[in-house]
C-alpha cells in the first residue's frame, strides 16, 4: 500500500468514526430519563399539554427516532446540528461563538506544557533537583483530576493568597487582565501534560544516550552540549512528539470541567449546561467538535508515522 493510499484510508475510517460517534451520542442522550420541553418548561407555571406538544413539534421530537437519527446524520455533511432548544438559534453558531475561548486554552496550554515537559525531562537527566522534581511531583500531578487541581490552585493562589482572579473571562480590550484570568486554567491543563512528556522525555534521553553513535560522539571530542543538543536530544524527541500529539488530541476534552471549575464560557461550559436542559442539538455539536479534533490529531499522528517509517504504511 502506498503513502497516498495508506493517508486516504485513515481520513475515511476517521470520518467513519466521527459518524459512529455522532451515532451513539445521539442514542444515548434518547434513553436518558426526562424530556428536554419538560426541562425547558420546569419553571414555568401554567404550561398546558397543548403547549408541550405543539413545542414537541417544532423541535421535530414528535418524530420516529430512525427518522430523527437520519435527519442528524444528514445534517451533518452541511455541518447543520439544528436549532438550540434554550436559545432558539442554530447550534453551529452558539457553539462557533464560544470555541474561541477552548481554542484559546488548549493552544496556550499545549504550548506550555509540551516545551515545559520538554524542559523538564531535559533537565531531570542532567541535574539532581530537575530528576526529582520529575520523579516525585510527575506522578502527584498525573493521580490528580483536573477539576481538583484547578480547586486547589483557586484556594491557595486565588482566595487565600489573592494573586491571581478564581475565573471568568476578561474582554481582549484589557489585554492585562485577559492574560491573569488564564494562569489559572493554563496552568491546570498544562501540568499534566508537562508531567507526562517530562517523563516520556526522560526516558527517551536515557535510552538515545547508551546509542552507538552518542559514545562515538564523545569519543570525538564534541563538547557534552553538542552531543546532547545533535545526537541524544534529537532523537529522543521523536517519539515524544507523538506522544504531544495524543496528549493535544486530548486536551479540548479536559477543558470541559476546567471551564466550569473557572467559569469560562467556552465549549465544555456549553456542553456541562446542555446536558442539564437536555439540550440535544448542542449536545450533540459540542460532541461533534470534540470528537472530530481528537480523532483528526490521531489522523496526523499516522500520517506523521508514515512519512517518518515507511513499514508503517506498508503494514
Amino acid at each position: 500500500m502506498g503513502l497516498a493510499a495508506y493517508c486516504g484510508k485513515r481520513i475515511l475510517i476517521g470520518l467513519a468514526m466521527i459518524v459512529c460517534v455522532q451515532v451513539i451520542i445521539f442514542l444515548a442522550i434518547q434513553v436518558v430519563p426526562g424530556d428536554p420541553v419538560e426541562a425547558m418548561l420546569s419553571e414555568t407555571a401554567g404550561i398546558g399539554p397543548d403547549v408541550v406538544a405543539a413545542l414537541r413539534q417544532q423541535f421535530g421530537l414528535d418524530k420516529p427516532m430512525p427518522v430523527r437519527l437520519l435527519n442528524h446524520v444528514i445534517g451533518l455533511l452541511r455541518l447543520d446540528f439544528g436549532i438550540s432548544f434554550q436559545y432558539s438559534q442554530p447550534a453551529f453558531d452558539i457553539i462557533a461563538s464560544r470555541l474561541a475561548v477552548s481554542i484559546e486554552l488548549v493552544v496556550l496550554a499545549a504550548f506550555f506544557g509540551i516545551t515545559g515537559g520538554i524542559l523538564l525531562g531535559s533537565l531531570s537527566v542532567q541535574t539532581r533537583w530537575g530528576d526529582r522534581l520529575v520523579s516525585i511531583l510527575g506522578p502527584v500531578i498525573l493521580s490528580v483530576p483536573g477539576y481538583v487541581l484547578g480547586s486547589v490552585l483557586i484556594l491557595g493562589l486565588s482566595l487565600s493568597l489573592g494573586w491571581l482572579p478564581a475565573g471568568g473571562v476578561a474582554p481582549f480590550s484589557d489585554p492585562a487582565e485577559h492574560v491573569r484570568r488564564l494562569v489559572l486554567p493554563v496552568v491546570t491543563l498544562a501540568l499534566p501534560i508537562a508531567a507526562t512528556i517530562a517523563k516520556v522525555t526522560r526516558f527517551e534521553i536515557l535510552e538515545v544516550r547508551t546509542q552507538d553513535w552518542v559514545r562515538t560522539s564523545r569519543a570525538y571530542g564534541f563538547p557534552t552540549r553538542v552531543t546532547f543538543r545533535r545526537d541524544i536530544l534529537r532523537n529522543a524527541l521523536t517519539p515524544v512528539l507523538t506522544i504531544s500529539a495524543l496528549e493535544l488530541g486530548g486536551l479540548i476534552g479536559a477543558t470541559v470541567l476546567v471551564e466550569k471549575v473557572f467559569n469560562l464560557s467556552g465549549l465544555g461550559s456549553l456542553l456541562v449546561s446542555s446536558v442539564s436542559v437536555r439540550d440535544y442539538p448542542l449536545i450533540q455539536g459540542a460532541v461533534f467538535v470534540i470528537s472530530a479534533f481528537y480523532i483528526a490529531i490521531n489522523i496526523i499522528s499516522d500520517i506523521m508515522y508514515g512519512f517518518l517509517d515507511p513499514r508503517v504504511s506498508k503494514r
